[in-house]
């Protein structure tokens, strides 16, 4: 079809002015927040209703247009559009918190809500979401959809996927399906996720847009934390930091934000005060104040003599820079790109030199700097590896996105795993082997024509 048959047919499902047309605005779903460029689609459509997605899934079943999904677009690992002959499925106009169900502790809202919006509406009844986004201006939805995790993770859950109880996704044939307790036709509640046979919900978690379009998300929710803890603490050996984070999370302190930035990655941020230590920002949560005292003492003692703690004037620094920080870390050196993995917690020590030693080989090969940062989530570390470029020189950009696919490959043979996949690892996923090969013919089962994220996780 032409874009303009298309445009014309979308219209007739969401109405003209929720289809986007115009070139300059169809280049920017092109991009993420990575350096990752994918195609221009031929136009975006921007449903308001379970309705209006399950029209649209069934129009292009019937004509074969690829879709792919879009919410707030901050990805950062090639969440873009692979084939220019297709159509965004943007999930903005649906950002309705539908209910908040306090008798259950969840709350059900559409993929375009922002957890900053969810979290103002949460705070108005005492309650909060249990991870905290790296992003709050970031959709949850498209957090769920990717695996997200956040920095707001640590003993008490893993990621956002842990955090939801249940869905309802249009499936690549427009139909739509429940998930969770609400699959039973006789529940009024999203309370529990694993009551009725296999977990469907998990099959969505990371998925990416390949197998459906999520709808609707139920949350687990708690009564919000009373009591918080601040501490930044220094380390002149970073293995001995890798350490101490092994041991608050095997203590289980109740942390909800361990940030660990390397010395010779705050070097390059901040040349003016180097050498700096390697530093560890660490907030604790808990139901009171008191409790939360009891944990800054443990926190102390698992940090151990190594660590060496900067007062309480810098501890409350980090509650006012610690969203800005992301920031700093992004593009005071330059434009990044980032790419992300998990680490196993136990061997961090081993990984962070291996790391260092990536960051040297970057900078003799390809002749650019690379930092190094990354956060505690339940069972891993989450390593992000910043390659700086110069934004404003296409010679540079392309120095660092060939940098970005060596140091891909060498961080999973070294036995890291990727954070989320999109657009930048999926030439990787067949090398997963069987693991793979399921994923391909569950794609191929639920999407016979192949019109969902074509090319997203390989697939």
């Amino acid at each position: 079809m032409d874009p303009g048959s298309v445009a014309e047919a979308l219209a007739s499902i969401v109405g003209e002015g929720n289809v986007v047309v115009g070139e300059e605005e169809l280049r920017r779903y092109a991009r993420d927040a990575s350096p990752f460029v994918g195609h221009a689609p031929m136009a975006a459509v921007r449903p308001g209703g379970a309705e209006e997605v399950q029209s649209i899934v069934r129009w292009a079943n019937s004509t074969g247009i690829p879709l792919y999904v879009r919410s707030c677009g901050t990805s950062l690992w090639g969440a873009v559009p692979m084939r220019p002959d297709s159509v965004v499925v943007d999930m903005r106009r649906m950002n309705r918190i539908i209910e908040v169900d306090e008798e259950s502790l969840s709350v059900r809202v559409e993929p375009g809500v922002t957890f900053r919006e969810l979290e103002v509406e949460l705070a108005k009844r005492g309650l909060s979401i249990l991870v905290e986004p790296e992003n709050w201006h970031g959709c949850v939805g498209g957090n769920f959809s990717s695996h997200g995790s956040g920095w707001g993770t640590g003993p008490n859950v893993s990621n956002q996927a842990d955090a939801v109880l249940g869905l309802r996704v249009v499936l690549p044939d427009g139909t739509l399906l429940t998930t969770g307790s609400m699959a039973s036709p006789w529940s009024n509640h999203q309370f529990y996720r694993y009551s009725l046979a296999s977990d469907l919900t998990g099959l969505f978690a990371g998925s990416e847009g390949t197998l459906g379009i999520i709808v609707e998300l139920a949350l687990k929710v708690e009564e919000a934390p009373r009591g918080i803890g601040l501490a930044v603490y220094t380390f002149r050996d970073l293995g001995e930091a890798a350490r101490a984070l092994y041991r608050i999370r095997r203590a289980r302190i109740s942390t909800i934000y361990a940030y660990l930035a390397a010395g010779w990655t705050l070097d390059i941020l901040y040349p003016e005060g180097a050498p700096w230590d390697h530093r560890l920002r660490v907030i604790v949560a808990s139901p009171t104040q008191e409790q939360a005292d009891i944990e800054m003492r443990r926190l102390r003692e698992a940090v151990g003599p190594g660590g060496e703690y900067q007062g309480p004037a810098e501890a409350e620094r980090l509650l006012r820079e610690k969203d800005s920080w992301v920031r700093e870390f992004a593009y005071r050196a330059g434009m990044r790109a980032a790419l992300i993995v998990h680490v196993p917690l136990g061997s961090l020590g081993r990984y962070l030199e291996s790391f260092r030693s990536l960051a040297s080989y970057v900078s003799d090969r390809y002749g650019l700097r690379m930092g190094l940062g990354g956060f505690l989530t339940d069972r891993s570390f989450v390593s992000v590896l910043a390659i700086y470029f110069d934004p404003r020189s296409e010679e540079s950009r392309s120095r660092a996105i060939a940098a970005w696919n060596d140091v891909k490959v060498r961080a999973l043979e070294s036995g890291a795993v990727p954070y989320r996949i999109g657009g930048i690892w999926g030439d990787q996923m067949p090398r997963m082997g069987e693991y793979y090969e399921v994923l391909r013919r569950l794609k191929s089962a639920l999407d016979p024509r192949g019109i969902m994220s074509p090319g997203i996780l390989g697939l």
